[in-house]
C-alpha cells in the first residue's frame, strides 16, 4: 500500500513538473535507463510497474520510448495513406470519418484534392452493363447516349 501511495505521489509530482532534472536523472539511474530516453512521467510509471512486478507494462513503457518521435497523428496519417505532418489531427479525424463512411467528396475536400467526383461515379457498372447489352465498347458513350440507343433498339421509346 505504501509503495502504491508513493508511486501516485511521485506521478503527481512528475505531472506537475515539481521533480527537477536531477531527480529525474536519479530515478532513471535507479531504473537502469537513460534519463533522456523517457519523460519523468514515464520513469515514474516504469518504477511503479517494476515494483508491482508487471513486466508487460514495464516492457510497454520501454518499447514506447523506442518509437522515438512517432505521434498518434503520424500513426493515423500512415493508416490513411497520407504524409505524416501534412494534416492537423482534426483534418486526419475528418478524413478517417469520410473514408469509413465512403464519402469520396468529403475526403477530397479534407485533403484539398482537385479530383471531381461525378454524380454518375457509382453507376459506372450499370453503364458498362448497358453498353455490353448493346454490343458497344464500355466507356465509349455517355449514359444518356446508351439509354437512347437502348430505347431505340428495343422500341420502348416509341409511343
Amino acid at each position: 500500500m505504501t509503495s502504491k501511495f508513493a508511486a501516485i505521489a511521485a506521478f503527481a509530482l512528475a505531472s506537475s513538473g515539481l521533480i527537477g532534472a536531477a531527480s529525474a536523472g536519479q530515478l532513471a539511474g535507479s531504473l537502469g535507463v537513460d534519463a533522456d530516453r523517457l519523460s519523468t512521467a514515464e520513469l515514474v510509471a516504469l518504477k511503479s510497474a517494476q515494483e508491482a512486478g508487471d513486466l508487460d507494462r514495464a516492457a510497454f513503457i520501454l518499447d514506447g520510448a523506442a518509437r522515438g518521435d512517432v505521434t498518434a497523428s503520424d500513426q493515423l496519417a500512415a493508416s490513411l495513406g497520407v504524409a505524416p505532418g501534412a494534416y492537423t489531427a482534426a483534418e486526419l479525424t475528418a478524413l478517417k470519418n469520410a473514408v469509413e463512411r465512403d464519402e469520396a467528396d468529403r475526403a477530397a475536400f479534407v485533403t484539398g484534392s482537385t479530383a471531381v467526383t461525378s454524380r454518375d461515379a457509382a453507376t459506372n457498372g450499370a453503364g458498362d452493363q448497358l453498353a455490353r447489352a448493346l454490343n458497344v465498347e464500355p466507356g465509349s458513350r455517355s449514359t444518356a447516349e446508351l439509354a437512347s440507343a437502348y430505347l431505340d433498339a428495343t422500341g420502348a421509346g416509341d409511343s
